[in-house]
């Protein structure tokens, strides 16, 4: 009977430690699956597009065409497998020139490449410019990594206001 008595302890108190170990191992499970992790700049998933149509909007820019990435060539040199993803608009008036350009690095080494062919456009733009327009144009160049936004207006400060504005929403949204 004692034998008996003794077992049945050993088997209940192996039943209810299981219970309590299975039971512990769930609730980690789930506390670990709830846990939000933060974002980095790098996981943003707004395509170069995507950002460049947002700045057209918060500008209320009219009047703009998006430019083929086959055609972007025409106005960017860009260096191979420098950028995964890239958009351009431009204005169809004369006298009110407005181009928006991104470009999404590949990664952080690429970012001088590309840097200088932006550049490169940029000064061979300013000093082939032939429109004569009375309204003055101004660019920008605004990296928040893993995008470049280049921004030809008359308002460049604005337009690279927006772009940051638009980074850092996404940013606090994907981190929600």
């Amino acid at each position: 009977m004692k034998k008996e008595s003794v077992k049945k302890n050993i088997i209940l108190t192996i039943i209810v430690l299981s219970i309590i170990l299975v039971t512990t191992i769930i609730t980690v499970m789930i506390l670990l699956g709830t846990q939000r992790k933060p974002v980095q700049n790098n996981e943003l998933r707004l395509s170069a597009d995507d950002v460049v149509s947002r700045v057209i909007k918060k500008m209320n820019y009219n009047n703009l065409t998006p430019i083929s990435k086959q055609n972007i060539s025409r106005y960017y040199e860009i260096p191979k497998d420098a950028v995964t993803d890239y958009a351009m608009y431009i204005s169809g008036r004369s006298g009110s020139e407005v181009e928006i350009a991104c470009f999404k690095l590949k990664d952080e080494d690429s970012r001088q490449t590309l840097t200088s062919a932006i550049n490169e456009y940029l000064v061979g733009k300013t000093s082939t410019d032939t429109s004569g327009s009375s309204t003055l144009t101004s660019s920008a160049v605004s990296v928040h990594y893993p995008y470049v936004l280049v921004v030809v207006a008359q308002d460049c400060d604005t337009a690279v206001k927006s772009f940051e504005t638009i980074i850092s929403d996404s940013l606090k949204s994907s981190t929600q």
